[in-house]
């Protein structure tokens, strides 16, 4: 699982200078400017909103297609079980990130998780995500055949978590999606490590906004490589993940 990220016009705010301006001078003020629409920069949780425990991290979008590209061109020789099963969604979006389609926002809680959640105007295929990660491919097989991990085994288990409830609903055409991974890599000397990741992923489409992906994920830490295998750390409750992810739909949605 990749985890896989505006501007404000100064217009506004000269029309609110120039408001004050004329109501200063007793002149009647004329109808309101529209509101500019919000870019992603906008969108992006703020510090104040991450989960206890956790801090703000440098990341730019640069360093975030950067990092998905590397993971996604070291995945093209592995073979997946299912071989339908083999995930698209990050390649497609990955080519699409810019800095000024996109804002990343990035933490860590210890050595515990990773947190990074990306608001862009690119659109994700969140149907894709679906049949890669329910049904039949909610279970998969990934051996890695080059690198220094080459002879390891990747099972992943995927399970889809309850949708937040949305205040008003989603509109047509808008899809969200939560997927809980427990991993387990088997190396090729034996040595089992675990680790548990949560996704959200959501396109939206408001008009103080536009079409917008927002994706977030946080990551745990996998555990030292030990057989037989120890339990891994949850990055975060479930529940609090759901409710964050609420949280970066909320600030999508809400005018």
């Amino acid at each position: 699982m990749l985890t896989l990220l505006g501007r404000r016009s100064s217009a506004a705010l000269a029309v609110s200078v120039a408001a004050v301006a004329l109501g200063v001078a007793g002149c009647a003020a004329g109808p309101e400017a529209a509101q500019a629409p919000r870019g992603p920069a906008d969108l992006v949780l703020s510090a104040s909103q991450l989960p206890p425990g956790y801090t703000s991290a440098p990341l730019s979008v640069s360093d975030l297609v950067a990092g998905n590209q590397a993971a996604i061109d070291a995945s093209r020789s592995a073979r997946v079980a299912p071989e339908y099963c083999r995930p698209t969604s990050d390649e497609a979006l990955n080519k699409q990130l810019t800095a000024d389609n996109s804002a990343v926002l990035a933490a860590r809680d210890g050595a515990t998780g990773t947190l990074v959640e990306l608001v862009t105007t690119a659109p994700r295929d969140i149907d894709a995500d679906r049949l890669t990660t329910t049904g039949r491919c909610s279970r998969t097989t990934t051996e890695i055949t080059t690198g220094h991990l080459s002879g390891s085994r990747v099972l992943t288990v995927y399970t889809e978590l309850p949708q937040p409830d949305i205040d008003g609903g989603l509109l047509p055409g808008e899809q969200l999606l939560l997927t809980r991974s427990d991993v387990t890599t088997t190396l090729s000397d034996g040595g089992v490590r675990r680790q548990v990741g949560f996704a959200g992923y959501a396109v939206l489409d408001r008009p103080e906004s536009g079409p917008v992906t927002v994706q977030l994920t946080v990551s745990g830490a996998p555990t030292r490589a030990t057989t037989p295998p120890t339990t891994p750390v949850e990055p975060i409750d479930p529940t609090a993940f759901s409710a964050l992810f609420d949280a970066a739909v909320e600030r999508v949605i809400t005018p």
